[in-house]
């Protein structure tokens, strides 16, 4: 299957760190994104969920970011005097934060003084009175006093007089105090950057002026030039911005995208209209990035056109590839990738032939790889959860009884766990040592030691984190085997949808009127479907009757969706043109039919879960005849296929999950269009008869006499 023999995936190389030489089965998108991205063009990748479209866009972002001179930059907002309802946002080449000073310094009136401060010059002023009065004789003295008192209250009230009238100036709107000044630095980036955003959040893409509850203007709220954010792209200029999901991206976001592309800048002002920073508007702030976006094909609708005319690339991803001895071996590359990018277990060989196998499925053909590896992602991490086994504390509790440990009784069962867990460990010999040397002492303490069995069971509690450091040694060593991803599979606990399929057949299978290999039987055949998108197969009873009436008409009844009822349509007119022409090699047991006297009934027998639709249609076809000429159906085989109006088979999908079903319900036989057959991948336990034409199917399905 692979292009080397292994063991375990731990005998393979390592994988490559470069993420570029991680990408699967995407080698011809890679060489032209990566040529877009190196001439700065914008791209949209598209395709399904889980081919590596994120990943890429890493990559690139890994390879920019090493590639070629870059200067870093970074990006401050500072107050506009003039206006501060437009704070000034630069980019300022190189280190220079250094640098980042307020170009304006308006006079900034003090504080007034505290009553301590007034206290202490009242007294210093007091006391130098003092002295200066010592030689002035007592007939002048009470003149000077009152004179000095008069001008020290002057003085006094003109200081505290200009200190409130500062302060009140101070607390004035217009005044501005000196943290009010300083620059705020929004974005420091030191190398080329990759910056990825949802394209349903809007704050984050394009940015936005928090809102301040106390109005936004000092002193009291905070400046605008504070509450600037800066959006993914402006924080994307010199790099790649990467927006996923274009599905949710809204129209008016599309319009600022465009803006920016087309003039490399574009400023930010408030989303909100009941903020604060509605009012707030930045100067344009450089954004000149290249642009990838991505999504699923049918999210291109969303996309506006004059969007659509500025990306230069437009790349489908691909969702298959050929089952090639290379390919495998790139698959087999991923394996390993994922088990090293998420510290697993190593994989067996075989473990990794059935991811193979499930690839194939998924796929949809034999000689098809699905490349949606997400899906085969989440199955390795579910198959090593698996293969780690039982916690410790599950082990321990075969040392106790009852929820206490007995080691009396419990000797040789301690010796076969530890020699369990210690199979094909290095620290075997460790661990085991450990448990019988506690275990020895066990047995002698009930017979020649002092010390009692509680004493011992608080001795090897003391052990409990060696044994449980060894024991995740272990479970780091034991491989992912066969059997485990085998059971995941078998739960279908990686698809909802499966399990939603399987649910239905678990509750409704002993219920279905299906006897496989029965009696031939006018008007009853067994048709094939999937249930859901990636569900399980089931089989089908489709009943026809014909009866006499005076105004014919065709009803159809429990058919559901344009498809089924369009198809219905064509076999129901295919079928009678066949019968009223005789080209059919069949005669009917009652000879003529009068058409012009017969009303058709199809029933699509405990169609619970609405499956039936166009590959039913030569199941249907098949059912009108046998009612009409009244020749009864073959009962051992099931069918699923779309005919034309020229009785040609056309091809179908979810035919090995059809085939599984048949086989489910052992049937011996199963038709499906003959270009189908190349994309069959097991054919054991069952008869797969490729057809072309409706000629081809007469003599399979009909008991002709």
């Amino acid at each position: 299957m692979f292009s080397t023999k292994f063991t375990t995936t731990d005998d393979l190389p390592e994988p490559s760190p470069n993420l570029i030489n991680q990408v699967i089965g995407q080698d011809e998108a890679v060489e032209i994104v990566l040529n877009a991205v190196k001439n700065k063009r914008h791209a949209l990748l598209l395709g399904d969920p889980g081919v590596g479209k994120s990943m890429m866009v890493k990559a690139f972002g890994e390879l920019l970011e090493n590639s070629g001179h870059f200067t870093p930059y970074t990006i401050i907002s500072k107050p506009n005097l003039k206006n501060t309802e437009k704070p000034m946002v630069e980019l300022l080449e190189g280190n220079v934060i250094e640098r980042i000073m307020p170009e304006e310094k308006p006079k900034v009136m003090r504080q007034p003084p505290s009553m301590l401060t007034l206290v202490l010059i009242m007294l210093g002023f007091i006391l130098v009175t003092q002295f200066l009065l010592k030689g002035v004789p007592e007939t002048q003295m009470l003149g000077i006093v009152a004179t000095t008192t008069i001008v020290g209250t002057l003085i006094a009230f003109i200081i505290l007089f200009l200190a409130i009238f500062g302060a009140t100036k101070a607390s004035m709107p217009n005044s501005i105090s000196p943290a009010d000044l300083k620059p705020m630095v929004l974005y420091e980036c030191p190398k080329r950057p990759l910056v990825r955003a949802s394209a349903y959040n809007t704050t984050k893409l394009l940015g936005d002026i928090k809102h301040c509850p106390l109005g936004g203007k000092p002193p009291i709220g905070t400046p605008p030039h504070k509450r600037v954010i800066l959006g993914a792209i402006h924080e994307a200029h010199k790099g790649i911005l990467y927006v996923d999901e274009i599905k949710t991206m809204p129209l008016d976001v599309q319009d600022y995208i465009l803006t920016a592309i087309q003039d490399k800048k574009l400023a930010i002002s408030g989303r909100n209209p009941n903020s604060s920073g509605a009012s707030v508007e930045t100067n344009p702030i450089p954004c000149d990035f290249t642009l990838i976006m991505s999504g699923n094909m049918d999210d291109v609708s969303n996309l506006r056109a004059p969007l659509m005319d500025r990306i230069d690339y437009k790349v489908v991803l691909k969702n298959k590839m050929d089952n090639t001895t290379e390919n495998r071996d790139k698959l087999l590359q991923f394996i390993v990738q994922e088990i090293k990018n998420n510290n697993l277990n190593p994989m067996t060989y075989e473990a990794c032939c059935e991811l193979v196998k499930l690839a194939q499925l998924l796929s949809g053909s034999k000689n098809k790889l699905t490349l949606r590896l997400r899906r085969l992602s989440n199955i390795i991490k579910m198959a090593n959860d698996i293969a780690t086994g039982k916690e410790l504390s599950e082990s321990l509790k075969e040392f106790t009884k009852n929820g206490a440990l007995d080691l009396d009784d419990n000797v040789g069962e301690s010796d076969l766990i530890i020699e369990q867990l210690s199979q094909g460990d290095k620290e075997a010999g460790k661990l085991k040592n450990v448990v019988n040397k506690i275990t020895g002492k066990a047995s002698k303490s009930t017979k020649k030691s002092n010390k009692s069995v509680d004493e011992l069971r608080i001795e090897l509690k003391a052990r409990i984190s060696d044994l449980n450091a060894a024991e995740g040694k272990l479970k780091d060593k034991k491989p992912i085997e066969l059997s485990d991803v085998k059971r995941v599979l078998d739960t279908g606990i990686y698809s909802m949808q499966k399990q939603v399929a399987m649910d239905y057949l678990e509750n409704f299978k002993e219920y279905k009127n299906i006897h496989p290999n029965g009696e031939p039987t006018v008007g009853v055949i067994h048709g094939l479907a999937v249930l859901g998108g990636e569900g399980l197969g089931d089989v089908t009873r489709i009943i026809t009757k014909v009866l006499n009436a005076k105004n014919p008409k065709t009803s159809l009844l429990n058919i559901t969706g344009d498809i089924a009822k369009h198809s219905i349509t064509l076999a129901s007119a295919l079928s009678k043109k066949l019968v009223s022409d005789g080209t059919l090699p069949l005669k009917g047991k009652d000879g003529g039919t009068d058409l012009s006297e017969k009303e058709i009934y199809i029933q699509f027998s405990q169609s619970y879960s609405k499956i039936d639709g166009d590959s039913a249609t030569a199941a249907v076809c098949l059912s009108i005849i046998s009612s009409l000429l009244n020749i009864p159906i073959k009962q051992d085989f099931c069918i699923t296929g779309s005919l034309d109006l020229n009785g040609d088979m056309l091809a179908i999908g979810g035919v090995n999950e059809k085939i599984n079903a048949a086989k489910e319900y052992q049937f011996k036989r199963v038709i499906v269009p003959y270009s189908n057959y190349k994309d069959v991948i097991n054919i054991e336990g069952i008869e797969v008869i490729p057809v072309k034409t409706l000629d081809e199917l007469i003599p399979l399905v009909f008991d002709i006499q």
